[in-house]
């Protein structure tokens, strides 16, 4: 307890330097001679919208897990709108934690029987994952916290079992150096050039994010060998073979939960989702290449934000000068929206989604681990515009399910709001999705 005073004292001691300090300027406007392709205003159509310019959100509730995944399906036109009879199909699931922040596998495993269901289907589907830890075959691969019948070992199992042998998992393992962990402890998977010839993470030197305040993001994607038919799959290019694109197509299906986040990013839903295909130790807090910053740390906290939130930790636990957190913290920031422009960036630069899902049978709106802060939607929502998809999940699922007295919460999980309203606008302001209400059509079973 002494100890812990004492550092909150000495955090004390930094408030009257930053109170002097001047305010942080104003994020410079974007011009519209930056404005890329299929962002608002251009005259191209947004990635993942539809040939009329709207993004339209299919939603099914009120049936079992695999009944609302069907009905959502029959509703987007059938999954062979997305998938043909000899296609490899990525299914990204998150499996960083358990409970209802881990993707439903009752969800999962209704949607991988539809592929399966598609007359002459010769293909594949590999369930892959990065979790960002060093030991592979954990968390929600093998938590005994399920969110639905099985944890996602026990669901590759099941297909086995049942003769599917095309049905397999591949691990994704942070490629660069991680001495001092942030975001997960893995690293050293390795990192492999462009030509395809390695399983491993390529970094894109000449695919760079900068944020508006000058940080650069290195923009990472995984090649890897199917376990099934031995090919090598480069997420960015599809089938190679020899270093050389073989012909072969790769769909990928970004398969995301709906869950309250935290006070830096809101809500986490499928755009969010994609940083468990990203390389985590590409940039800082990794120490290569020098100079980057991760996706997650691309809106990197300054030193005053860091402190702040041992400040506010050492508050909560010791109930002392939550005024000190308070100053702290507003005398730095974290901007996550950062993080959802590198990823919008990654979308339209490296590998954008066939089709996203939100497999929101459970929803978390006071978190991903707390069962007693989640509730049941009983629902399932996909489409092919990752930002329209959030934007109407956030809206008319999670904020919707948060209490009325959960005043705070009710403001993080508004998608109209800071942080999550910030984190959508960056993501579409790479061409990504629509934002407008106007622009977005929900249909629903």
């Amino acid at each position: 307890m002494l100890v812990a005073r004492r550092a909150f004292l000495r955090l004390v001691g930094l408030v009257a330097v930053l109170a002097a300090l001047p305010k942080k300027r104003a994020r410079a406007a974007r011009v519209a001679a930056d404005t890329p392709a299929g962002a608002a205003g251009s005259r191209f159509l947004p990635l993942g919208a539809d040939a009329d310019g709207k993004s339209r959100v299919y939603v099914s509730r009120g049936g079992g897990a695999e009944e609302n995944v069907r009905r959502a399906l029959d509703l987007f036109g059938g999954i062979d709108r997305v998938v043909g009879t000899n296609d490899i199909v990525v299914v990204k699931p998150n499996a960083q934690w358990w409970l209802q922040g881990t993707t439903n596998t009752d969800n999962l495993k209704g949607f991988i029987e539809a592929i399966l269901e598609i007359p002459g289907f010769s293909g594949e589907v590999v369930v892959a994952e990065n979790h960002h830890y060093a030991e592979k075959d954990s968390r929600g691969w093998t938590t005994e916290k399920r969110n639905g019948s099985f944890n996602l070992n026990e669901l590759v199992d099941y297909f086995a079992r049942q003769g599917h042998r095309n049905v397999t998992k591949y691990h994704w393992h942070d490629g660069g150096p991680n001495p001092k962990p942030r975001q997960g402890n893995a690293g050293g998977g390795g990192v492999v050039p462009a030509d395809g010839t390695a399983d491993g993470y390529v970094w894109a030197e000449d695919l760079v994010y900068v944020s508006p305040e000058g940080r650069r993001c290195m923009m990472s994607y995984p090649v890897f060998t199917s376990a099934y038919s031995g090919k090598r799959i480069d997420l960015r290019k599809g089938v190679v073979a020899g270093g050389r694109e073989d012909g072969g197509r790769v769909r990928l299906v970004n398969f995301a939960c709906l869950n309250h986040h935290s006070t830096e990013f809101g809500v986490t839903a499928s755009v969010k989702n994609l940083m468990g295909v990203v390389d985590l130790t590409c940039g800082y807090p990794g120490t290569e290449p020098d100079g980057f910053y991760n996706v997650h740390y691309i809106g990197s906290e300054s030193t005053a934000y860091s402190l702040g939130k041992q400040a506010a930790y050492l508050s909560r636990r010791y109930g002392v000068g939550s005024w000190v957190a308070d100053k702290l913290l507003s005398a730095g920031e974290f901007r996550s929206e950062y993080t959802g422009g590198a990823l919008g960036f990654w979308m339209r630069t490296v590998r954008m989604p066939d089709l996203n899902v939100l497999a929101a049978e459970y929803v978390g709106w006071g978190g991903r681990l707390d069962p007693s802060r989640r509730a049941r939607t009983n629902a399932f929502a996909l489409s092919t515009d990752p930002v329209a998809l959030d934007y109407a999940g956030a809206k008319s699922l999670l904020l919707a399910s948060t209490p009325d007295h959960e005043t705070r919460l009710r403001e993080l999980n508004d998608p109209e709001k800071p942080p999550f309203s910030a984190f959508l606008r960056e993501c579409q302001a790479q061409g990504v999705g629509n934002l407008d209400p106007a622009r977005i059509e929900v249909v629903t079973a």
